[in-house]
């Protein structure tokens, strides 16, 4: 038994809710069972009932015993003073509030056993996604609606996280863009080095290079420390150019070479390639925020933000290591990345942070016109034979089954409540 069945049982009334009685002997009747509230304090609010001849208004807490007010310290929180009714699947304790036993309703004897088998079935099922083979008795609606449902709550909490920065930042966007962006280039490999580089190179000390190419990759490489010693031309020209600028502009210490990874990864994929990248789109759009946020037609964005790197990185992977086929941007399985987990989270923020929908609107509509994605979460929703057409749908997917599926939270899915309704 867990307190997230007895939510699904109390918010869909499946109980034997006639002649309804409390543990009191006193009669029962729900009028409204309140709306669920997910956040601290009692679980649901603004429930109406009925017990006798009277009839109440207020909040409705829910717990496996009842014993579980005092467990989880309740009697010394003011957010449960107003709780009308207490909804329990034992009832092993009378609780007290000011010195009155709190109205309490036991379900243990008027649920039915089938329903709590079926419920257990799900929950201890072997597969990653409990409701394996039963996806086919799913309506299109349901599925496409919860699919919707993740996909916002994904944005949402990506989006959440870069306020967070922002509130860090002193409400400053093009700062925060650009920790933002840094992150990504930096993938799982090498996002705590990107992350590092941008906190010894702020923003706002890199800006004022930004309409130099060369002074720009000069900044970037020097603090990241890829310029000691000098082994190579290129690398003396920036590495002369990055002492002028460390004295003008009064910067720290560079990183070493040691904090960045270059083990296991393609050559593609080495930080200094992600890095010439970076400098390149800095150095194309000085003002990348506003340029997110100006451009409401979503393919001259996504022209915009695949830029041309420098000649020498065009044939360079490294200092001195030269490509064997010569390229000038990011290759596109990155540069979607950069467009699904950076610049959507990014209009959703502002989205949040303006209050205008028109930015999540223009996120989903990006994620809308990227191909889905191919990894292991989505391979397993593709042997139940779900056709994802675009990232929408890919992302939605990958949020259903971390924040659902993998936490058993089926009773909180569309899918799940619809199966267990059958």
């Amino acid at each position: 038994m867990d307190e997230q069945f007895l939510h699904y049982i109390w918010k869909y009334q499946k109980f034997d809710y006639q002649s309804l009685t409390l543990t009191s002997g006193q009669s029962l009747r729900v009028f409204y069972q309140g709306n669920y509230n997910e956040d601290s304090g009692p679980d649901f609010e603004e429930g109406r009932i009925k017990i006798d001849t009277i009839e109440w208004a207020g909040q409705i807490e829910i717990h496996i015993n009842s014993s579980d007010w005092a467990n989880h310290n309740h009697q010394n929180d003011p957010a449960y003073q107003n709780v009308i009714l207490h909804v329990v699947w034992n009832h092993d304790k009378e609780v007290l509030l000011d010195d009155v036993p709190i109205p309490t309703l036991e379900l243990k004897n008027i649920v039915a056993p089938t329903l709590l088998e079926k419920y257990r079935k799900y929950i201890n099922a072997p597969s990653d996604i409990p409701c394996t083979g039963l996806l086919k008795n799913i309506s299109p609606f349901t599925m496409t609606t919860m699919l919707n449902r993740t996909l916002v709550e994904r944005l949402e909490n990506k989006g959440h996280r870069i306020l967070q920065s922002l509130q860090r930042n002193n409400n400053d966007w093009e700062e925060t863009t650009y920790q933002a962006i840094a992150s990504n280039f930096g993938f799982a490999t090498n996002k705590e080095s990107f992350i590092r580089l941008t906190e010894i190179l702020p923003f706002s000390k890199l800006k004022k290079v930004l309409h130099d190419s060369k002074q720009t990759e000069a900044l970037l490489f020097g603090l990241a420390g890829f310029l000691e010693p000098n082994e190579e031309e290129y690398q003396q020209l920036l590495g002369a150019e990055f002492k002028y600028l460390r004295k003008k502009f009064e910067l720290n210490d560079p990183m070493v070479t040691a904090q960045w990874k270059f083990g296991k990864l393609r050559p593609g994929n080495f930080p200094t390639v992600r890095l010439s990248q970076l400098s390149s789109l800095l150095h194309h759009h000085p003002k990348l925020f506003t340029l997110l946020i100006e451009t409401e037609d979503i393919k001259q964005l996504k022209k915009e933000l695949l830029t041309s790197v420098s000649a020498y990185w065009r044939r360079h992977y490294d200092f001195g290591k030269v490509k064997k086929k010569a390229g000038n941007s990011i290759g596109i399985n990155s540069f979607e990345n950069l467009l699904i987990n950076t610049v959507a989270p990014l209009m959703a923020a502002y989205a949040k942070h303006s209050a205008q929908q028109k930015y999540m609107d223009r996120a989903i509509e990006l994620l809308e016109s990227l191909p889905p994605e191919s990894n292991r979460i989505i391979a397993k929703w593709n042997h139940l034979n779900l056709n994802f057409k675009n990232t929408f749908d890919s992302q939605a997917a990958i949020e259903l089954y971390k924040s659902y599926c993998q936490k058993r939270r089926c009773l909180h899915c569309n899918v799940g409540v619809e199966l267990l309704n059958k």
